[in-house]
């Protein structure tokens, strides 16, 4: 009996850790859906592409602006009631952006968007430790990010795929009844989860050195990664002149071992700060096989599945990072964290948009490659931060 109810509650344990990793699935392809859906939003709402693609820059630029202020301002409300509340938003706007007919509403939704995506990210980890007592906070982290993985394998790939047959107001529009599905779980499933700190500093918070270095390592490694990963599908084009026939498959390799690297970046037995030390060599020898794709093409395809691997560790392990330094401020530690994550897609973003459009793919890969090797000794003065391991890493 007593094993049949310890079973019971592992089960109930997961289903609440699944649910939270398909809130963040549909956060994460909500982020991303103008990237798969560009042109066609483009010519729906009679605006440039470049201006479709501004929805992921703005978007990215509102989450870094907000995430630490909204986050804060939320401190003392049910955590259960945040998460079904901002599902409730995704769904809505989601759903409301099916409708639009002209580019500044779209804007505005996105916005809106921008600043409830700050808040999940900043609580989600935060959330599924609670939800799962005793559990190794790596794993159990890795489990509701696993979402996010999938959205970049499958999501935007399927996002694509519903524009195509039935429009792009379609596919906002089954995200967004997907949303709701989400938040409907969750209200009948999650427990719940009064807040565990009210009436948080901003000032006392921004005088911590731990949390200041938290999001600049962050800003710092995204940046790295994203002044490339951005521009992906024109590096493939330039380097290794892969025809247009054969990117679709090359990104779904990317996308699958993202999957893996999501994954392994919460099964590996070592601390999130030397996962992430290994995540950015990583991201080293993915250019290194890009730009040796140059000679030899077929090395491409290890180029995706190295660069796949490194984009799930580093979706995760920055938000695990956060924690293993800031443990009894684990929800400010983590607005933190999203506040630079996204401060470093839109600075590395503008890097390698700038770079691309002046001087040429490669010069996108160096950036990123000097960018990579100047958060190796950033990452190394996080010893001083370093509490001893008691969380069951």
């Amino acid at each position: 009996m007593c094993y049949l109810l310890h079973a019971r509650q592992v089960s109930v344990i997961m289903l609440r850790i699944v649910l939270l990793s398909m809130g963040a699935f549909v956060w994460g392809v909500t982020e991303l859906l103008p990237i798969g859906l560009l042109t066609d939003i483009a010519q729906g709402l009679q605006v440039s592409a470049g201006s479709v693609g501004q929805l992921v820059t703005g978007y990215a630029w509102m989450v870094a602006l907000g995430a630490i202020p909204l986050t804060l301002l939320t401190s003392g409300v049910d955590r259960r009631v945040i998460m079904v509340g901002l599902l409730g938003l995704a769904g809505v706007v989601d759903i409301a952006c099916a409708f639009v007919t002209n580019y500044a509403l779209m804007a505005v939704l996105r916005v809106i968007l921008a600043l409830g995506h700050g808040i999940f990210w900043s609580i989600i980890a935060g959330v599924a430790v609670r939800l799962g007592p005793g559990l190794p906070v790596a794993r159990v982290t890795a489990w509701a990010f696993s979402g996010v993985a999938v959205a970049i394998a499958g999501g935007i790939p399927l996002a694509s795929a519903i524009g195509q047959w039935l429009g792009w107001r379609a596919a906002f529009g089954v995200f967004g009844v997907m949303a709701f599905m989400v938040m409907a779980g969750m209200m009948v499933l999650l427990p719940p989860l009064p807040a565990q700190r009210r009436h948080l500093d901003v000032m006392q918070l921004l005088r911590q050195p731990r949390l200041r270095y938290i999001a600049v390592l962050t800003a710092l490694v995204e940046m790295a990664q994203f002044t490339a990963y951005t521009y992906i599908v024109p590096l493939l084009q330039a380097i290794p002149h892969s025809p247009e026939t054969l990117l679709p498959l090359l990104l779904l390799v990317c996308g699958v071992a993202g999957v893996a690297g999501n994954w392994l970046g919460g099964n590996l037995p070592y601390s999130a700060g030397r996962t992430i030390g290994f995540a950015v060599v990583g991201l080293l020898a993915s250019h290194a096989f890009l730009m040796l794709s140059g000679w030899f093409p077929a090395a491409v395809w290890a180029d995706m599945a190295v660069w796949g691997i490194v984009t799930g560790v580093l979706n995760l392990s920055p938000q695990s990072y956060a924690i293993e330094l800031a443990p009894d401020e684990r929800e400010a530690a983590c607005s933190f964290c999203v506040c630079g994550f996204n401060m470093g897609i839109g600075a590395g973003a503008l890097c390698g948009g700038v770079a691309l459009s002046t001087t040429g793919a490669y010069a996108v890969v160096g950036g990123s490659t000097v960018l990579a090797l100047l958060a190796l000794p950033v990452l190394r003065m996080g010893r001083r931060f370093a509490i001893p391991r008691q969380m069951g890493h």
